[in-house]
């Protein structure tokens, strides 16, 4: 245990959402349910071409449609380009896209856009529309990209306000060296390098992106739409359509899921608000499933790692080179690739280390932040690698990682080459310790659960990995923008209010905001009450992405409701005749700390802001605006027991645990569900999910739920357990740290361990297919290299 974990009236418990009820009885309002007077409808004209020119576009026929209000083209929209990356200072961001395309770099990138008075309509007006392509050269993967002859997908883009030239599809390369890499290798006395490539999984949100533009008073837009933060898709479309951002609102709206798919806007937004600001009539767009799978999706990449270590088991040199694919666009620029390298940089303690990389174009579907962020890429090679030195040097995996991992006291990269922070909480030694107990580490060894099917093999493995709780670090990131704004007054009843622009994806966070400012101010859960809001009336909040929203929304939340718990003691002091600091809140009641050591009811807050209220004190109100002080890991540890059908090659979950270091559990429910909700994902990114691009065209193989295998419910193993670690978080809200990104990361490495366990072949590949399983069986000098020990 790293520090006590303090006795909390409120948090630390089984805490229902604060919009469960609602959600149940489908009260919620999402954006597609919006529905207004003279509403008119939006769908996108899209490219069949990977990469191609529109030489010609005739819009005459579409026009003449009835019910056809408007066709617009890159005729039409602002000629500078689109701001997607509100994440990032502007300087930092790359802009190399427009609302509407005349180039068109993917297939399903967007050409022009008919707005009608229904969307059948609207779609009839799409084939209406003459278009006259020029087909140029495309490039469909990183590897063919990065060749020197390879066509430019861009031939300049523009940082901020300044252009800069892309050289062989490169957005940005990135080059950290920490030692000397070189002498590491030669003083280590064994050296592993393999080659790793990881696919592409699609977000996947139940919800598909749309959005409702309304004009009104003023030259103003109000704005419904998904966001993860809607003071970001303020910005960006401000910009964008080059009008103020005081003409912009934009409503807090629930989430059906993100996953990363609405941490930028995804063009629907620019698109729709264009329209609906140019007709000045509310505009209605939203997507179907096959477009989303030409919006978003986690960057697939190649990567080639080369790892030195003693024999001993002390790590001497890594060195990682790594090609990352951000599709078409890249809003980003190279900041996943950063986080990539800081992930891999910051997972075990190595004098000598390197990070070669590159961001590039290529001419496919624009990807984003999927859960995790360019760590489950690394994550898979990294704790791959890790088991294959312990076996080469006749180590026990976990004894291994407890030599080596980052610890208590080091230094790690945040969120990236330039975040920069110390931890100062860490449960790894606990989660594998119990985590191994849990799975039976001891028996792991590959044995043949069936005598009557001996060609099924069972084997079990574990990896190991984090996730920062937010991108905030000190001195902070030059790139990245990250804090937090809240508002907590307190009603005459005695309850309080919340405001706040923090997103809640459906992990509920925003319950366990509410649960942060009862605990602060000595309320009921349920006397917190969780305001929308809109970019009107809200502080800014950067976004709710990176682990960040119990720990940098619910800092900012404890801010703002300490300050106006200030208040109400002071009010109690006046009326009890005794010192503020003699009072004590809980559980919406005022007690009066004696001298013996117990505590006497003194008045309830209800009766306080009563008494304020008939002799015109005013409102005991709180506001607070907060850059966390770092972002601390959240360490988390996956085990997993399956068995292999050496026939097939199909793999059978059997039991599966997730060890997470959280600090202080805000809410216990959430926190289990994030850790099961991560495995899930992690399961899936390991075995089925991939978005099939064909090299031949470009176009998406699976783009809807027929031929796109996703992880569900029935695929889960029988047995899955949680467990969390005893430490507390001195930077947190009450110990605190966050969760739900950590338990995506490591869990494809895990199961890549445990079928190596069972049959003794690795594929250096994901997703793990049946066919890749068998090909690597039939072929087993995949995994037979010779390693010299020097």
């Amino acid at each position: 245990m790293n520090g006590k974990i303090g006795k909390f009236n409120v948090i630390s418990k089984n805490l229902t959402k604060v919009e469960a009820e609602a959600k149940a009885r489908g009260e919620l309002i999402y954006p597609n349910d919006v529905a207004l007077p003279n509403m008119l409808h939006l769908k996108v004209l899209r490219s069949p071409y990977a990469h191609a020119l529109v030489k010609k576009i005739d819009t005459t026929k579409a026009e003449q449609l009835p019910g056809v209000k408007a066709v617009f083209t890159h005729k039409d929209v602002p000629k500078h380009p689109a701001w997607r990356s509100y994440v990032l200072r502007f300087s930092a961001s790359t802009l190399d896209s427009h609302i509407l395309e005349k180039e068109v770099r993917h297939v399903g990138d967007r050409v022009a856009a008919v707005v009608a008075t229904t969307p059948e309509i609207a779609e009839e007006a799409l084939g209406l529309v003459d278009v006259k392509y020029e087909e140029l050269p495309a490039v469909l993967n990183a590897v063919a990209a990065y060749k020197p002859d390879a066509p430019l997908v861009h031939k300049t883009i523009m940082r901020g306000d300044k252009e800069h030239k892309c050289e062989k599809n490169v957005c940005y390369p990135i080059f950290v060296n920490k030692g000397d890499v070189e002498k590491g290798f030669k003083e280590a006395d064994i050296v592993v390098e393999e080659e790793f490539k990881v696919g592409r999984p699609n977000n996947i949100p139940l919800e598909r992106s749309s959005c409702v533009c309304r004009p009104y008073s003023g030259g103003r837009l109000e704005i419904w739409t998904q966001s993860q933060s809607i003071h970001g898709v303020r910005m960006d479309i401000a910009y964008s359509l080059g009008i103020p951002q005081h003409k912009v609102k934009v409503h807090r709206m629930f989430l059906g899921g993100a996953f990363g798919a609405h941490i930028l806007p995804n063009y629907i937004e620019f698109i729709v608000a264009f329209a609906a600001w140019k007709l000045g009539v509310p505009v209605k767009g939203e997507q179907t499933r096959e477009e989303e799978f030409y919006t978003y999706g986690r960057h697939p990449g190649v990567f080639k790692l080369k790892v030195g270590a003693k024999k001993d088991g002390a790590f001497t040199a890594m060195d990682m080179w790594f090609l990352d694919d951000t599709g078409a666009y890249a809003p980003w620029g190279e900041l996943i690739l950063g986080l990539e390298c800081g992930w891999y940089m910051s997972m075990y303690r190595c004098p000598n280390i390197r990070f070669d990389g590159y961001t590039l174009y290529t001419n496919t579907p624009p990807c984003t932040a999927m859960r995790g962020a360019g760590n489950p890429q690394q994550n898979f090679g990294v704790e791959q690698m890790v088991d294959i030195i312990a076996e080469k040097l006749d180590m026990d995996p976990i004894e291994l990682r407890l030599k080596n991992h980052i610890r208590l006291g080091d230094t790690f990269y945040g969120q990236g080459p330039d975040v920069l922070c110390t931890v100062e909480s860490c449960g790894t030694e606990q989660l594998l310790e119990e985590g191994s107990q849990m799975i039976g580490w001891k028996n792991r060894k590959s044995r043949t659960p069936y005598a009557d099917k001996p060609w099924i093999k069972r084997g079990i493995g574990m990896a190991r990995g984090f996730h920062t709780s937010g991108t905030a670090s000190s001195p902070p990131s030059q790139i990245i923008v990250d804090y937090s704004g809240a508002m907590v007054k307190l009603n005459e009843d005695g309850t309080a209010n919340l405001i706040t622009a923090s997103a809640d994806l459906g992990a509920g966070n925003n319950a366990a905001q509410c649960a942060i400012v009862a605990e602060e101010m000595g309320l009921r859960y349920e006397d917190v009450i969780f305001s929308e809001g809109d970019t009107d009336n809200t502080l800014y909040d950067c976004a709710t992405h990176a682990t960040r929203g119990s720990f940098c929304g619910g800092l900012a939340c404890r801010a703002a409701a300490a300050e106006a718990k200030k208040t109400v003691m002071e009010w109690a002091a006046r009326i009890l005749g005794v010192s503020a600091g003699d009072l004590l809140a809980k559980d919406g009641f005022i007690y009066i700390r004696t001298s013996a050591g117990g505590d006497m009811l003194g008045i309830t807050v209800k009766d306080v802001v009563s008494h304020a209220h008939d002799n015109n004190w005013g409102t005991a109100a709180g506001v607070a605006s907060v850059k966390a002080p770092a972002c601390p890991p959240c360490y988390l540890a996956c085990f997993v027991e399956l068995d292999v059908d050496t026939m097939t090659g199909e793999v059978k979950l059997l039991n599966a645990i997730a060890g997470g270091d959280v600090g202080t559990p805000i809410n216990l429910h959430a926190v289990r569900g994030q850790a099961i909700g991560g495995l899930q994902m992690g399961l899936g990114y390991a075995l089925v999910e991939d978005t099939i691009i064909d090299q031949t065209n470009g176009r998406v193989r699976n783009p809807g739920f027929t031929d796109y295998k996703s992880f569900t419910a029935l695929d889960m193993p029988k047995k899955v357990q949680t467990f969390f670690a005893d430490t507390y978080e001195p930077t947190g809200p009450f110990g605190a740290k966050g969760m739900g990104e950590s338990a995506t990361n490591p869990v494809a490495a895990a199961v890549a361990n445990a079928i190596y366990n069972a049959v003794g072949i690795r594929t250096f590949e994901n997703p793990i297919t049946p066919e890749r399983i068998l090909n690597a069986l039939n072929k087993a000098e995949v995994s037979q290299k010779v390693y010299a020990v020097r």
